[in-house]
């Protein structure tokens, strides 16, 4: 059944707000838990968010949560915080498995670095989110909670789909494409990409690491910041980059200056409701007094804008090729052994990644470094790019996950990105989109939460 979808109607589940009635006694982590998991066993049937869970060991981590705020010792914001992870970051407990059910046979081995910093900070592991075979296979069987007949997006859908459903208040995502703020814009959550290797991407098997970005899916982006900002700071940032900067708590407000509409081929492709949505959006943000500019008004805007297609083609180039180890290399395996362990679709995506010549790799690498130079030219204070989250709603059906063409520049420039879930098309939700600058993630976060608490109280 489909459900109409109202941005300023839904409640969201939410954790930094219940952490003063855990210190009083007034709610525990355990009380929290046990309604998370009769969610989880209302609404999972019909949305298959998950692909492994360990209840038991959750409810003991959220016991000792609770006995820690009774004796005023939590380890850290995120003690007691039930989140589930995407099932492409090793858990110690849990099989990991890339969305496959013959990787998923081997035994767990050890966690990723912001699993292990999970735990140190007494979060609650539920389980493993569900997403398509090695992440370019076949979708997963997730529905989207809004409409269990549409997709909930790719490739971290189990994630999103998870919090949408409110089964969790955050699942851990990922971004190579348009992995992480795509599903967030179809299911109507909160989505914060940080700044490429902000956060330390160990045990997440290897695959895009010159791309792939570590987020978090939540109900409010006041969470999103408060998880990311411990795991940044337990796991650190990935080496050789520069760490997540700005204070454990969410950052004041702050009120953009200028948004910088950066559409451009994505427009075309665009759905008319989901254009009328975000023209209509603009119009009332540029009314609360925040300065609204097109791309191509500008000459140094417009001439990267005009570049989406070109800055897509080298995004593809650089994933797949760095895609050939281990995922791809784990498909010509089992070719040549005879076949069988993964899907037709992953066997022929993965070849095609074998395929792409190594100069074509280098001509990618060569166009990222002047691409990310020009655009960091352009930064300013209060300054940021917007995009629809996504060409229109949630796509009928479960064999396709959408377009990423919103997400190719930010992807590319490594930049960090909040999605909010402000509008809706077709009664379906659909999310705006906002791009920082490289080191700015706390400016964004500001201008983010700005935006998300000025729409909540029906000021823009």
């Amino acid at each position: 059944m489909t459900t109409t979808y109202e941005p300023r109607a839904v409640r969201r589940l939410t954790f930094h707000d219940s952490v003063a009635d855990f210190r009083t006694g007034a709610d525990t982590p355990v009380k929290y838990l046990e309604r998370c998991l009769a969610r989880i066993a209302e609404r999972e049937p019909l949305v298959k968010a998950f692909v492994a869970a360990n209840l038991d060991a959750a409810m003991a981590r959220a016991e000792g949560a609770t006995k820690r705020y009774r004796d005023g010792a939590p380890l850290s914001p995120v003690d007691g915080l039930p989140i589930a992870v995407k099932d492409v970051f090793e858990t110690r407990d849990l099989p990991t498995g890339w969305g496959s059910t013959a990787l998923a046979k081997q035994p767990p081995r050890q966690d990723a670095a912001i699993v292990h910093a999970l735990r140190k900070g007494g979060g609650v592991l539920v389980g493993k989110t569900a997403l398509p075979e090695l992440g370019f296979g076949p979708p997963a069987a997730t529905t989207n909670p809004w409409d269990p007949g549409r997709s909930p997006g790719g490739s971290s859908s189990g994630s999103a789909a998870a919090v949408a459903a409110a089964m969790v208040p955050a699942a851990i995502g990922s971004q190579g494409r348009g992995s992480l703020t795509r599903p967030a814009s179809f299911c109507g959550v909160t989505a914060f990409k940080p700044g490429h290797g902000t956060v330390h991407r160990g045990g997440y098997g290897g695959s895009q690491p010159t791309n792939a970005h570590v987020g978090v899916l939540a109900g409010c982006l006041e969470d999103a910041w408060i998880i990311a900002r411990a795991l940044g700071e337990s796991a650190g940032p990935h080496p050789g980059h520069a760490a997540l900067k700005g204070p454990m708590e969410p950052p004041e407000p702050a009120k953009p200056r200028t948004l910088v509409r950066t559409e451009a081929a994505g427009w075309e492709r665009t759905e008319p409701a989901a254009r009328a949505a975000y023209d209509d959006l603009l119009t009332r943000i540029e009314s609360a007094g925040v300065g609204v500019m097109r791309a191509g008004d500008d000459p140094a805007w417009a001439a990267l804008e005009g570049e989406l297609a070109a800055a897509g083609k080298a995004l593809g180039t650089i994933a797949d090729y760095e895609t050939r180890w281990p995922l791809t290399m784990l498909v010509e395996a089992d070719v040549e052994s005879g076949g069988g362990a993964f899907d037709p679709l992953t066997v022929e995506r993965g070849l095609e990644r074998l395929a792409v010549p190594l100069a074509d790799y280098e001509a990618a690498l060569a166009y990222r470094r002047d691409y990310r130079e020009r655009l960091a030219a352009l930064a300013q204070d209060g300054v940021f790019m917007i995009t629809p989250g996504a060409t229109g709603p949630a796509p009928a059906g479960l064999s396709s996950t959408g377009s990423s063409v919103y997400q190719w520049a930010s992807s590319l420039a490594g930049n960090p990105v909040v999605s909010l879930p402000l509008m809706a098309a077709d009664g379906l939700p659909l999310g705006l989109e906002v791009q920082g600058f490289v080191g700015q993630d706390a400016a964004l976060m500001a201008a983010g939460l700005w935006l998300a608490r000025s729409f909540q109280a029906g000021e823009i």
